[in-house]
């Protein structure tokens, strides 16, 4: 843990985890051995993260120019294996924000600039580009990919292995070919 980092009441922090000095964890925030939190990134009270998850890493975004940017995750949400989540862009939205009470699986991606909301399951290896804005209580399947500055509306399905390349309607739904 980084001089500078700010821990909350009950944090539990596991072997060869990694803490940066920018980094806030709220009230019993759970780090599982091998968690780097990097760069300006909070956890709300009550957050599980599991193993080799990478939160606030700099964007894969050859615009940002290196200012400070954040990562802001909600309450509730667990952070299973090897998940990855951005700091937002200096020449963007500067922060990436993810809701309260989210499952992140395995392997899954938030980009920078992303706007996620509460209660949005992401199924192991859902992936978001860049700009996506999710809102509230949004499942997506394994595998599927979301492209950057796409909308996923409210309450919406996306199945497993899914190429997302246009907006999704509040609870709709969709699978290959567009539609399930």
């Amino acid at each position: 843990v980084e001089p500078g980092a700010g821990l909350g009441e009950g944090v539990s922090i596991g072997p060869f985890c990694h803490v940066g000095a920018q980094a806030v964890l709220h009230d019993r925030v759970s780090l599982a051995g091998h968690v780097s939190i990097m760069g300006a990134t909070t956890l709300g009270e009550g957050c599980t993260v599991y193993p080799m998850a990478v939160l606030g890493a700099p964007p894969q975004n050859t615009k940002h120019k290196g200012g400070r940017t954040t990562l802001e995750v909600g309450r509730n949400c667990t952070i299973r294996e090897g998940v990855t989540m951005h700091l937002g862009t200096d020449t963007s939205r500067g922060r990436t924000t993810v809701g309260d009470n989210g499952n992140f699986l395995a392997y899954t991606h938030i980009a920078h600039d992303c706007a996620v909301g509460n209660n949005v399951t992401m199924a192991n290896v859902a992936t978001l580009g860049g700009h996506v804005v999710v809102d509230d209580f949004v499942t997506l399947g394994g595998l599927c990919a979301v492209h950057q500055f796409c909308h996923i509306g409210h309450h919406a399905f996306v199945g497993g292995g899914v190429m997302v390349r246009g907006s999704v309607i509040p609870y709709g739904m969709m699978g290959p070919g567009g539609h399930l």
